[in-house]
């Protein structure tokens, strides 16, 4: 081999080693030298450190979570089983909320540690986030007003209909390709697209069974459910990919305490109904 061969393999070795060690940092026992090491910190560790767990829910969505009106605490059966949660960690519980289109923004920029929402799996939502152990499964519906002659969902899909969901919601991308004819409009927040839909700018409101029930119980009488089912939702907690121990344990929270029946204790007591476990929520 000549010698400029050999100088030539030199300079590529150590161009090699400056790439391979560039990204990372760590000390050497012998030398002393660093190198620079990006280091991931999953918010488990830091929510130990700081004494609490920060989420996001969005107030529009009883029994889930909203405001009482009377005593001004967000109270429903996300928090509750957020508060159960953040105690079982021996922590301290925060709720942010947010609009529905800034909820999942909130948990990808770090704002928050974890999504406490009746949030839908969905596959390309899984390649954003990891999904906890599912806490309901339920139905979704057309909600529209009673007299108005749409009786079927094939009513729905009429360039003369206006369709209400909430802003980036599953039911936006869903209602356009379900009913493509008809016109979409959405609002920020389901109580808005109660409002929408009683004083006649939409004619039909696109959600999850009991987020509809919910607006047929403050608009009495005036709304009904198209009752052949749009979609099956199972709602469930999410967190960063770059979390593993938190979603670990949140996991693990869910499987106990549907175990243990407190779930089933704080599912009878917002529902309505006592809790039976289905394929997709458990056991």
């Amino acid at each position: 081999m000549s010698k400029k061969t050999v100088a030539l393999l030199c300079v590529l070795a150590l161009m090699l080693t400056v790439v391979f060690t560039g990204c990372t940092k760590s000390t050497s026992a012998e030398s002393g030298s660093t190198v620079a090491v990006e280091e991931t910190v999953d918010a488990m560790d830091s929510i130990f450190e700081s004494g609490k767990l920060v989420v996001a829910t969005e107030l529009g969505t009883p029994p889930f979570a909203f405001k009482n009106a009377q005593t001004g605490e967000i109270e429903g059966l996300a928090i509750e089983l957020a508060q159960m949660f953040a105690d079982d960690l021996g922590v301290e519980l925060e709720v942010r909320p947010f609009e529905w289109s800034g909820i999942i923004p909130s948990l990808l920029t770090g704002q928050v540690d974890m999504l406490t929402t009746c949030l839908t799996r969905t596959t390309a939502r899984a390649g954003k986030m990891i999904f906890i152990e599912p806490f309901v499964a339920v139905s979704a519906h057309a909600l529209v007003r009673k007299g108005s002659g749409l009786t079927t969902l094939a009513d729905l899909n009429n360039p003369d209909v206006v369709l209400t969901t909430t802003t980036g919601g599953i039911y936006e991308e869903l209602g356009g390709k379900l009913f493509p004819d008809a016109q979409m409009k959405t609002n920020g927040t389901n109580a808005d697209n109660a409002v929408a839909l009683s004083a006649k700018r939409a004619d039909a409101y696109l959600n999850d069974r009991l987020q509809l029930e919910s607006s047929m119980s403050m608009y009495a009488d005036q709304f009904e459910l198209i009752t052949e089912p749009i979609a099956w939702d199972s709602l469930a907690f999410a967190t960063r990919f770059d979390s593993p121990k938190l979603a670990n344990a949140a996991n693990m929270f869910m499987r106990l305490s549907k175990m243990s029946g407190k779930y089933a204790e704080v599912f009878q007591k917002w529902m309505g109904y006592a809790y039976e476990p289905t394929f997709e929520v458990g056991s």
